[in-house]
This record gives C-alpha cells, structure tokens and sequence, in this order.
C-alpha cells in the first residue's frame, strides 16, 4: 500500500469503459469480495480467510473547498469520527491532465486486538469531490486493492447515475402505496415538508408515511423512520412525547433502571415552531434493544409526530452514535406548510453568544461565539501510537482560530480571518436524562458532520 497513490492518480480521468458503476466512479470490483449497496455507501468485504479488507465508496458531493480541505473533513466525517479522532499520517495530492486532484492519507490503528490500515482517497474536481475509504488488516489483500484502483475512472458528470441499491425495492406487496428507493429530495407528508434518507423506501398509508433502508452493510440492519398526520396539541409538548411513547412502544420512556435512561432534547427552532425529542433503547440496560428517536414539533396548534426504529445507537449504521446518523439532516429539513417561518436573526445571534466546547475520547474544541459578531476557536487533537510492547506514544497538536461569525436562518456561518468560510445549519437546545434537569447545547451540521458543543458555565 505504500504506492496506492501513485496508483490512484495514475488512473483517475474519464474513461467510461465497461465497467460497474457508482455515482461519478466507474471501476472493476476486486473478484470473490462481497458487495452490499446501501443508502449513500457502497462496499466491499473481502472473504473470509487470512486478512481482512474492507473498501467504501461514498457519493460524490459538491466540492466545498479546496482538494486539501475536502481531504479533512472527509477525514473528520469518514475515518476520525468512527475511529475515535484517529489523525493521518503522511498526506500527499497530486493532480492529473484531466483536472482531479487526488489526495490519500493513511493511519494504522488497533480493533480487536489487529494492527488494521485506515486509508482515504479524495478526489477533487470539475466542482465535486468523492471519497473512497479502505480498511485493511494485515498485506493480504494490498494487490487487490491496487487493483481497484488502477481501474479506477472518474467522469466529469455531476448527474451521473448511481447503482441501484440491492434490496431498495418497494415494501411489502400488503401496503396500499408501496414506492420505489426515492433518490433524495424534497418531499411532503400531510403538510409536512421534509427531505428523506437518500435511497430510502416510502409506503403511503392512511394513517402514516414510513421510509425504510436498504440493509446496511455487514449488519443487515433495516431502519424505518415514520412520519404521523398533523394533528391539535395541546401546547404541553413533553407530556405529548411520553403519551405518544408509551401508546406506540407500549412502554414509560422514562423509566429508569433496569431500563436504560431516556434522553430528552427540547428546543425551538430558528423558523419559531418548538419542538422536544425522547430517545430510547427499550429493555434492560445491558441488552440490544432497537433504538427509538420519537420526536413532535408544535407549529401553532398543529402537531407533528415523527418515530424512527432501528438498532442501538451503540450500533446502529442509521441513527447511531459510532456512524453519522441521518437524523440531523432530517431535522434541518423539515418544514410546515401552514407555518409561516419567524425568523429572528438578530435575537438568535444573542442566544448562540458564549463559550462552548465539545471533547472525545482524543480531541477537544473550544468555541467562543463573542457579542461584538468575533469568534475564536481551539482545538486539541490526540493520538496514542504503540512503539513497543510496553510503551504507548502519546501525541497532541493545538490548533487556533478567529474570524467573524453570522447567523442567517438556521445557518451559522464562521469567516476565519485567513480561509475559507465553514459552519453548517445549527440547533440550540436543551438536553436531560429525567425532564428536570437541564442543559444547554449547540449542534452544528457542517461538511464534517454533526458537532455538538456543550455551554461552558466557567
């Protein structure tokens, strides 16, 4: 794997020979490896046997930055944000005649007792990026993944197709509107404006809209997020979360132990409609229970209810914590037809105003968010590397930022004073564990995922 770069922007241009097809990459699977196509992913598993190798195809996106930005937050969102902040190694980039520039970083890491590899390849141009991740353990499968990419092409055409997901087919023959894998989109359910899971299936009832994944890869988990008729509220919108709990899952969500404890975010959003949120795995603590968002929104007296069901957030590839989830881009898109937005910048400005900081397991970031329209940011990023049996190298980089900062809508965008702009759509809110105590958090969706900072009180 040493040459893997040398390799991939050698080969990265225009052809479309007869080869498979994801997206903008067109490409020959490694032979005897098992495909799985899932919502917004493509991957390959070697079989069985000595080794282990893993290759990730993720959709094309709209180039935000530059070839080396694009590398880090693909980075931040595809290899650090599983892997518990694991920073690359060496990075290099090249550019090819045909105007990708491809950049690869690397970084060994341990799971289960294995030395694996973590190696991202980025390709940048004609105003896309795509990202291929690949996890190996062991040299076993390093010729393969040459392979790959050495007959890896890249075309120009932003609407290119994408694969057909296996499975991606219409629900049960029983529902009365099963349809077909919607490919993204704005959509609507009795009022209610939203965007779905990409590749996700939907199946009209009258008395609900669900959409269901494909099966992810390896797991086989199957996520369903469920969208309620409109209905009056009362205005009490924690009470009417845990009656709706308990009449759709037939159980307290806030119950405690021998039960896991519930999570409980409130807030209202920057359009002006309130909303409070349970999340919950049902059964002991200690067991794999499915994992339950139940979230209702109060826009005027109208309320919506939305559930999803899937595996453990521990687990789960949908609505997880080890994965990104797709509940966040959810959130941000909703909408209300009846609901005219009420947004106030300005008094939104003065709540997002104050220090906040978000920490891991290897990382740490600090955000102040000044009055006067300032911000400054640090950020501390950790790795432990073994050099011997008994000796682990401990390594921290600090990283330091100002600029201005600017709420427009649900954005909140930081200008650095050096660079290009970043930010993401935002949430504020309140988070507890039993409705009484509460917390404040900030949540930012930006290109490296869903970051959410707690409020310093110091």
């Amino acid at each position: 794997m040493t040459r893997l770069l040398v390799l991939v922007v050698a080969v990265v241009g225009s052809s479309a020979d007869a080869k498979e097809a994801f997206d903008i990459a067109r490409f020959v699977p490694p032979v005897g490896w098992q495909r799985t196509a899932s919502p917004g992913l493509l991957a390959f598993q070697a079989p069985p046997g000595q080794g282990s190798g893993q290759i990730f195809l993720f959709p094309s996106e709209p180039s935000r930055g530059s070839p080396e930005e694009n590398f880090r937050a693909a980075w931040a969102r595809r290899v650090a944000a599983p892997l518990s902040g694991l920073a690359p190694g060496a990075v290099r980039s090249e550019t090819t005649p045909e105007g990708w520039t491809a950049v690869v970083g690397a970084a060994p890491y341990m799971k289960q007792g294995g030395s694996w590899r973590a190696v991202l390849f980025t390709a940048t141009g004609h105003g896309r990026v795509m990202s291929v991740v690949v996890h190996l353990l062991g040299p076993a499968h390093d010729a393969e993944v040459d392979a790959f990419f050495r007959d890896l092409d890249l075309v120009a055409d932003p609407a290119a197709p994408v694969a057909a997901a296996p499975g991606a087919t219409a629900p049960d023959a029983a529902s009365p509107e099963p349809v077909a894998a919607t490919p993204g989109g704005a959509a609507e359910a009795g009022g209610i404006l939203f965007t779905p899971p990409r590749g996700w299936s939907r199946t009209q009832r009258a008395d609900a809209v669900t959409y269901t994944s494909p099966p992810y890869p390896n797991t086989g988990e199957r996520c369903e997020l469920t969208i309620l008729p409109l209905r009056r509220g009362t205005g009490d919108l924690i009470r009417e979360a845990v009656s709706a709990f308990q009449a759709l899952f037939k159980t307290d969500p806030m119950t405690g132990y021998p039960a896991n404890d519930p999570q409980l975010v409130r807030g209202t959003s920057p359009f002006g409609w309130s909303y409070v949120q349970i999340q919950k795995t049902l059964g002991p603590v200690g067991e794999g229970g499915p994992g339950i968002i139940l979230f209702m929104a109060l826009a005027g007296d109208q309320l919506a209810t939305v559930f999803t069901v899937s595996k453990r957030p521990l687990v789960s590839q949908c609505f997880g914590e080890a994965f990104p989830s797709e509940w966040p881009a959810f959130f941000h898109s909703l909408r209300f037809k009846a609901w005219p937005p009420k947004v106030a910048d300005a008094e939104m400005k003065t709540k997002l105003a104050g220090k906040w900081t978000t920490s891991s397991a290897h990382a740490i970031d600090n955000l102040t968010l000044a009055n006067n329209g300032r911000y400054a940011n640090g950020a501390a990023l950790g790795n432990a590397t073994r050099i011997s049996a008994t000796t682990v190298l401990w390594t921290m980089n600090t990283f330091r930022g100002n600029g201005a900062w600017s709420v427009k809508g649900a954005s909140l965008l930081l200008k650095p004073d050096q660079g290009a702009a970043e930010g993401g759509t935002f949430r504020l809110e309140q988070e507890s564990k039993d409705g009484r105590a509460w917390s404040e958090r900030l949540c930012v969706l930006g290109s490296t995922g869903d970051i959410c900072y707690r409020r310093d009180q110091s």
